[in-house]
């Protein structure tokens, strides 16, 4: 069959749900590996709260159920792509053996596809085929889902994960032809009543609680100010434009300047007609952290609303065997001629310091200062 691939770059109202999210490692050595081989990926609810794990700053996922009766897996909730899939009980990567994986064969809701697909990021990719089934998000019950169910897991790329596998949260055009998005899908049940919207609260440190990802709403005890609104450029990623960058005193404008909300990356990824210039005005971070308090705050202005960044916002810490590393999380990548030409990903280091409402209904993206 044809191969379809895809590219992936507590609430005030009853409908509100927010849900706890998490972020770990579970070793130093693991930590270190995932700071050694971080790349940015290629990729062109009524309220409930979703706790989210905090993996070392670097992954932020949370409890996900498939099929009936329910098999419970842990997934990634990223913006910046649009499909679901997790670790089949056929995969024949050693990889997904250290992971949740569904069996179809143990769901009475299950419905068969088949049709193959795969899903690449720079982390690599994985592949496998198509199933429809019931997915359990927040306390709701989805039905008819359509998402991967992966055989093939490359060891290298995704062993020391601790996520199972992901749940997109971008727009629909970025999906497989035939895939479901299980916000969109969890909306259209009408349980979240008419908010359309989800919100992430994403903490710093690894081991760290209190991450969280609400659906149909947001926690106002999160934020510490009044929301600013941006609309979306596109209805793709979550994309909206960017007015400028000011490093200390230092502004630097390209044209055409956007930005994409991307919980699916850690750093502050941008393209390098943009981020050298930035790069250009930071003084090396030292790995042992000890010039952190001297670098220069860094201002991104967004329809001429500031949000500052400290170098501790924008410097990423990493612990490994006792030991601190320090890295600078601005990051410089070749976009040209592609899609993200001018464009910087702001990932979890953004989000982390900025409260982050993402509106399907209205087509925006919100911020408020996170507490």
């Amino acid at each position: 069959m044809k191969a379809f691939l895809c590219f992936g770059l507590i609430g005030l109202v009853l409908s509100q749900v927010s849900i706890p999210i998490f972020s770990i490692y579970d070793t130093p050595d693991a930590a270190y590996a995932h700071f050694k081989r971080l790349q940015v990926r290629e990729r062109l609810v009524k309220n409930s709260n979703v706790p989210l794990t905090n993996y070392l700053d670097a992954q932020y996922y949370g409890p996900v159920q498939i099929g009936t009766p329910p098999q419970n897996f842990l997934l990634t909730f990223d913006t910046g792509s649009s499909d679901i899939w997790v670790p089949s009980s056929s995969c024949y990567s050693t990889t997904c053996h250290l992971h949740n994986q569904y069996n179809h064969s143990k769901s009475t809701t299950y419905v068969a596809s088949g049709k193959k697909v795969a899903f690449d990021y720079g982390q690599g990719e994985v592949s496998g085929f198509l199933s429809m089934d019931t997915l359990t998000w927040g306390g709701y019950t989805i039905p008819n889902v359509t998402f991967g169910e992966i055989t093939y897991m490359p060891g290298s790329e995704w062993g020391s994960d601790k996520n199972d596998g992901l749940l997109g949260m971008a727009w629909p055009s970025l999906a497989c032809a035939e895939c479901t998005l299980g916000f969109s899908k969890l909306f259209a049940t009408g349980a979240l009543g008419t908010n359309n919207t989800f919100a992430f609260y994403l903490t710093s440190g690894d081991l760290q609680t209190g991450s969280v990802l609400t659906l149909g709403g947001y926690d106002p005890t999160l934020s510490k100010n009044d929301w600013t609104w941006h609309n979306l450029l596109s209805q793709t990623y979550w994309l909206i434009s960017l007015d400028y960058i000011t490093v200390g005193t230092t502004k630097i404008a390209v044209s055409g300047m956007q930005g994409i909300l991307d919980t699916g990356t850690t750093l502050l990824v941008g393209d390098q007609t943009v981020v050298n210039q930035i790069l250009a005005k930071i003084p090396t971070v030292k790995e042992n952290c000890s010039n952190v308090s001297k670098l220069p705050n860094v201002t991104v202005t967004i329809d001429g609303t500031n949000f500052l960044l400290t170098p501790q916002n924008y410097v990423w810490k990493v612990t490994s065997e006792g030991q601190t590393q320090c890295i600078n999380g601005w990051q410089a990548e070749d976009f040209s001629g592609t899609p993200l030409a001018n464009t910087i990903i702001l990932g979890d280091l953004f989000i982390s310091t900025y409260y982050t409402q993402f509106d399907m209904g209205n087509k925006r993206l919100g911020f408020a200062t996170a507490v």
